[in-house]
């Protein structure tokens, strides 16, 4: 068994309460085993996995909010836009770090699917899946979905990250149909937002044995398994524990949203995330 990985969740710009999290870590130097990641989550659990977490500013959120609305654009020019910024420092030393880095992503498995997934139609296939998860419907994700983990680590249960398309991971995990309007390819097949198939890959990382399992998740409530699913992750997987660090409360109620956010939401958020990962080194240590 390997002893201790992070995982961390979706969640659009709630994420700063994420990066909050992973801030207060690395300057604590509280370092993992694997850092698994998806989603809105993925470029700051790159980082933090190098130890350059604080290299990113809290204001990226808010810079992203205002880039979205500039006549179209979509997410798809935030995410790009963020990823080609710390492109260099990934390319450069992820793939020499002894830590391990993975990002769960949804690959679409069908050629109907993969059609309405990458083209113009993608708006209003995202809006329909929206609903269907609000009701739980998991008939569209069962038929044309497959969860795919992509690995800095080479293992026959992943997918392996290269320098070559490092990028293309980054931005695949972000892409939510309803809100970006770039497709989504990885070595040349289709792909969309990770949290579809995983909202929070503590349970690939249970099997692939880590024993102890951090998730970070920006939910105050229990954390689905996946965008459409009724059922939670839970606390005991196999020999595997799992560890909740999350807010205390619904991080709307601070102006805080999977798009939206203001700049005292934005700092109420990622201070929380300190708190959050102080509370856990206080009864972890």
């Amino acid at each position: 068994m390997k002893k201790l990985a992070i995982a961390t969740s979706g969640g659009g710009y709630k994420g700063v309460f994420i990066q909050g999290v992973l801030s207060l870590f690395e300057q604590e130097g509280f370092w993992v085993d694997a850092y698994a990641s998806c989603s809105s989550s993925a470029l700051f659990s790159a980082l933090a996995s190098i130890n350059k977490i604080n290299t990113i500013s809290k204001l990226v959120w808010s810079e992203g909010a205002e880039i979205a609305k500039i006549k179209g654009n979509s997410q798809s020019n935030v995410q790009l836009l963020n990823i080609e910024k710390f492109l260099p420092a990934l390319k450069e030393e992820l793939f020499q770090s002894s830590r391990r880095f993975l990002v769960s992503t949804s690959y679409v498995k069908t050629d109907k699917a993969a059609v309405e997934t990458q083209s113009s139609s993608s708006t209003r296939l995202g809006r329909k899946l929206l609903i269907e998860a609000a009701r739980n419907i998991t008939s569209w994700r069962d038929e044309n979905l497959e969860n795919h983990l992509f690995d800095t680590f080479e293992n026959s249960k992943t997918k392996l990250i290269t320098k070559e398309n490092i990028k293309d991971v980054l931005y695949a995990t972000t892409r939510m149909v309803h809100a970006w309007h770039i497709p989504a390819f990885i070595n040349g097949k289709p792909y969309i937002d990770g949290s579809y198939t995983s909202m929070c890959p503590a349970m690939p990382l249970a099997e692939l044995g880590y024993e102890k399992i951090i998730c970070i998740t920006t939910e105050h409530v229990q954390t689905k398994l996946d965008f459409f699913s009724e059922k939670y992750i839970p606390e005991k997987v196999g020999d595997s524990n799992i560890t909740f660090i999350k807010p205390d409360y619904d991080l709307v109620e601070i102006e805080v949203d999977f798009f939206k956010v203001t700049e005292k939401g934005l700092d109420k958020a990622f201070q929380h995330g300190i708190d959050k990962a102080k509370e856990f080194i206080s009864n972890n240590g």
